[in-house]
C-alpha cells in the first residue's frame, strides 16, 4: 500500500508538465487522495486487528490457560476414575486438599510459562522478518561492491497473476570530467 502511495507521487512528479498543460491537478487531487484514503484504512484496519488479536492473546494466555489447568487439576476428584482415586485417599480431606494444592501450583505454572512461550512466538517471528530484511540488504550491497546489479521485476500475465523474475546488469563506473552527466547502461 505504501508503495502503491509513493509511485502516485512519483508518477505525479514524472508527469508533471502533461498534469499541468492539460490542467488535470483535479483528477490527480482526487487519485492520490484516493491512494492515501486506501493506505490510511489498511493501515487502521491493521492496527485494529492488532489490538483486537492482543487482547485475544493477553486473555487466551492469562485465563485461558488458568482454566485448563483447574479442568485438569479436578479431572482426579471429578472425572470418570473419581471413585478409584476416593478409594485410594480414603475420603480423607486433607490428603485431597494437599494433593490438589500441590497439583494447582504446578500446574498454574506451566499454564503461565505456556502462555509466555506463545507471547515469545510472535516476537521471534517479528525478529525473524527483519533478520530477513538486513540479509537482503547486506546481500544487495554485496552485489553492488562486485559491480552486479539485480532487480527485481513484477511480470503480470493475462489471467493478472504477477509472476517474479529478476534482470542482471554489470558494469563498471567510470568517471569523467565534463559539463554534463551521462549515464550508459545502468540500470534504473
Amino acid at each position: 500500500m505504501e508503495g502503491e502511495y509513493r509511485s502516485l507521487h512519483a508518477e505525479l512528479l514524472g508527469h508533471s508538465e502533461e498534469i499541468a498543460f492539460y490542467n488535470g491537478s483535479d483528477w490527480e487531487r482526487k487519485n492520490i487522495d484516493a491512494g492515501y484514503n486506501r493506505l490510511k484504512n489498511h493501515i487502521d484496519n491493521t492496527l485494529t486487528k492488532r489490538f483486537y488479536m492482543g487482547i485475544f492473546d493477553s486473555m487466551l494466555v492469562k485465563y485461558g490457560a488458568v482454566m485448563v489447568g483447574y479442568t485438569v487439576i479436578g479431572l482426579p476428584v471429578f472425572g470418570p476414575r473419581k471413585e478409584e482415586y476416593l478409594r485410594k485417599y480414603g475420603n480423607d480431606k486433607a490428603k485431597i486438599t494437599k494433593d490438589y494444592v500441590r497439583n494447582s501450583s504446578l500446574l498454574i505454572n506451566l499454564a503461565k510459562a505456556i502462555g509466555r512461550i506463545v507471547i515469545s512466538y510472535k516476537e521471534v517471528q517479528s525478529l525473524a522478518g527483519y533478520t530477513s530484511l538486513i540479509y537482503e540488504m547486506e546481500e544487495v550491497l554485496s552485489d553492488l561492491d562486485n559491480n552486479q546489479y539485480k532487480r527485481v521485476l513484477l511480470n503480470s500475465d493475462n489471467a493478472g497473476v504477477a509472476q517474479i523474475s529478476t534482470c542482471s546488469v554489470s558494469g563498471d563506473v567510470k568517471i569523467i570530467e565534463s559539463d554534463s552527466i551521462a549515464f550508459k547502461d545502468v540500470p534504473l
